[in-house]
């Protein structure tokens, strides 16, 4: 089982303490290097063994496997060890999704990825030694295969296998245990505001709001008003695949709570200006006829996450270095 990192606890104070240009730049940087050291660290593991033919990522939505999964691999290249890329992502199945009670689309469960053609395609990687791998186009919901996505494992080479259930029995099982690593991966901290806290949930769900926004085109309301669904699911899977789990990482970047608050902040106010005027727009999120899943608890929880992100320092996204985690969600 992986052992969780210590929380890390901050104040309004901490943070407004770092502010100032003398103060700030070493703050980020320092930030970091927290990060990049774990992973660092995890590929250490790797390079000393030369056995390990896999590594399974898992974390929750919004926790920074894609970006840590990356790093990883270009330190092991820097290593001389050739790795080969598999996101989950490209496994969904390509037929009608299920909903809740309230209309939202579960993309969250295990089941919502084609696991037979999963389990196909990694025996064929392992055992036969090259496979295809699909891309899922979640638009329009179709599975394709393309050339470039035909790959061939050869002596040393590594596989990362990425996604929200890396670390599902039903995915790692096609690799002998003795072969393979694994780290799960999520921000573990928070932020004290006065009364009021900002939990590892609301973190997460800064960034998907954020993310969401500049770059799936939804309103931060949607993301708010699927959330429950989210927040269900991990509830069943993050205790059994953190106990699957060799290594933690704590993808929390302290300073990001003056950069990802207020740009989430924002776009939750944009959203509620317009549900205010009548504009708000149907969300992608859901199949109910009245628009959202659950409109007034969606806005109650945005009026709340308004209320302590306006609590905390405002810092512009230029600080954000350019392989930065964080340049998954801004």
């Amino acid at each position: 089982m992986a052992k969780i990192s210590d929380l890390i606890i901050l104040t309004v104070d901490d943070l407004e303490d770092q502010l100032g240009s003398s103060k700030y730049p070493n703050f980020v940087a320092e930030s970091e290097k927290m990060f990049s050291d774990q992973v660092n660290a995890f590929a250490e593991k790797v390079l000393a063994d030369e056995k390990i033919r896999a590594i399974f990522v898992s974390g929750p939505t919004s926790s920074g496997k894609t970006t840590s999964a990356r790093l990883l691999s270009q330190r092991l290249i820097a290593n001389g060890r050739h790795t080969i890329p598999i996101e989950l992502d490209d496994f969904y199945r390509d037929q009608d999704l299920r909903y809740d009670a309230e209309g939202r689309p579960d993309y969250e469960s295990i089941d919502t990825l084609d696991l037979e053609l999963l389990a196909e395609t990694l025996g064929r990687l392992f055992h036969d030694g090259e496979c295809e791998i699909p891309t899922f186009e979640f638009a329009s919901r179709r599975r394709y295969y393309e050339d470039h996505k035909k790959i061939k494992l050869n002596e040393g080479d590594i596989v990362i296998i990425e996604g929200l259930h890396g670390l599902n029995e039903t995915v790692s099982s096609h690799v002998p245990r003795e072969a393979q690593l694994s780290y799960f991966i999520m921000p573990h901290g928070r932020v004290l505001a006065d009364a009021r806290m900002i939990s590892n949930s609301d973190i997460r769900m800064l960034r998907r709001i954020s993310r969401d926004v500049n770059k799936r085109g939804s309103s931060a309301i949607d993301t708010i008003d699927y959330w429950p669904m989210i927040d269900r699911t991990e509830k069943d899977f993050i205790p059994a695949y953190l106990e699957a789990a060799d290594y933690f990482i704590n993808s929390l970047l302290p300073y990001e709570f003056t950069v990802i608050a207020p740009l989430a902040r924002e776009k939750i106010n944009e959203s509620l200006e317009r549900f205010f005027d009548g504009t708000l727009v149907t969300s992608t999120y859901t199949r109910n006829t009245d628009g959202h899943s659950n409109l007034r608890l969606a806005v109650q929880e945005a009026t709340r996450l308004v209320w302590i992100c306006e609590q905390l320092p405002a810092v512009s996204p230029s600080v954000v270095p350019a392989g930065s985690v964080l340049q998954e969600f801004i």
